[in-house]
């Protein structure tokens, strides 16, 4: 199977074509139940790990830890979770975003706050509803700590670091004609909308090399379903800038779904990732309800996509990459899309103390402890 193909990016050769994309479960990074929690779905046949969506500050800000030697701590303590991946066999990465929309700290990712850590205020392209409008400084300095926390995720020995320009956050916002209503270099037309992204994605280069990889979730445009031209643009220009691969959800501010639910149809936002595919050189990533090896085989050997992101079906049975590969198909837990369970911790936090993470698998969160039972 093509799904079990190796590939290389930018010097990282991943074993598989799988993908576990970040998925914000409130597990941190660097605590017992975040190891165990990662390295478990790397035992069980990921090639590529991509973390829950990282606040850029608690890479890039030494002040969010109380000095330097605190954020180096942090730093030493992330090798951590690389080593036990690496030992199970898969490759890891950071997601880095900037989730503009929270109030503070609600959604917080280790310590750094979604907000301006300068104010506590929330932020946007422009000013709307609660949000304030970033001025061009703020702007500037946005860039620099983006460009200051990828360093630090190299530094902790990270395999690659993605930017999360998808899903109404703050790279993404900056792009939407709706919402980016800027009058100055930031705003405009598309080159000035793109301004933002394209800027981030040159100064991470800058500051990592030439040789360390470098991941977009880029969140689609698209206008009643079908792919904005802007999008397929956008991916050219982030091409030339720098990223090595683009890990393609959408907007949010569209038809699409960012999280496919049980009445979504299988792939449902892989055609996304088939159009911008089409138009750049660098490997793709498609997501979007992708739990059966025939939906995730079909879309690489189709050329719809060169990886498949499969998040929601490795929380439900962390071992499906194993069971597919070895023709264990009637062991496989199947997720049914319910995004109960594993969504409300991060963004409802409906879910009464100890409750199950995934009403499939008792075992998530609790993969350090030996008793709890196993689904593979």
């Amino acid at each position: 199977m093509k799904l079990f193909d190796p590939i290389t990016i930018n010097g990282m050769t991943v074993p598989n074509r799988i993908v576990y994309p970040a998925i914000q479960m409130n597990m941190g990074l660097t605590n017992r139940r975040a190891r165990a929690f990662y390295a478990e779905r790397s035992r069980g046949g990921t090639g590529l790990i991509i973390t829950a969506n990282t606040s850029v500050d608690n890479f890039a800000c030494e002040e969010l830890w109380g000095g330097e030697k605190e954020l180096a701590g942090f730093i030493s303590r992330c090798h951590q979770l690389v080593d036990q991946v690496h030992e199970a066999g898969g490759k890891i990465g950071v997601q880095l975003w900037n989730g503009n929309r929270f109030p503070q700290g609600r959604g917080t990712q280790v310590a750094g706050r979604e907000a301006d850590p300068s104010s506590g205020d929330r932020i946007a392209p422009s000013a709307m509803e609660d949000m304030r409008a970033l001025t061009p400084f703020e702007i500037e300095s946005l860039i620099y700590r983006f460009a200051k926390g990828a360093r630090k995720v190299r530094e902790a020995g990270f395999d690659c670091v993605e930017l999360h320009g998808a899903h109404r956050y703050l790279l993404c916002q900056f792009t939407s004609p709706e919402v980016n209503k800027r009058t100055d270099k930031y705003g405009g037309d598309l080159n000035g909308r793109m301004k933002f992204g394209l800027d981030t994605v040159k100064a991470v280069r800058a500051f990592v090399g030439k040789d360390f990889p470098v991941l977009f979730r880029l969140g689609a445009l698209d206008n009643d379903g079908v792919i904005s031209p802007e999008s397929l643009t956008y991916a050219r220009e982030l091409e030339k800038a720098g990223v090595d691969c683009l890990d393609i959800s959408t907007s949010g501010y569209g038809k699409f779904p960012v999280s496919p639910v049980k009445r979504d149809k299988m792939g449902t936002l892989v055609p996304l990732a088939e159009a911008i595919k089409k138009v750049v050189k660098i490997p793709i990533i498609a997501v979007g309800k992708i739990n059966t090896p025939e939906i995730a085989e079909g879309i690489l050997t189709k050329g719809q996509a060169d990886m498949v992101a499969i998040g929601r079906q490795l929380i439900a049975d962390p071992f499906w990459p194993e069971k597919v590969k070895t023709g264990r198909f009637n062991e496989v837990v199947a997720c049914d899309s319910c995004n109960i369970n594993c969504y409300s911790p991060a963004f409802e936090r409906k879910l009464p103390p100890n409750a199950p993470l995934c009403k499939k698998n008792a075992r998530v969160g609790k993969e350090w402890d030996e008793s709890a039972t196993r689904v593979e």
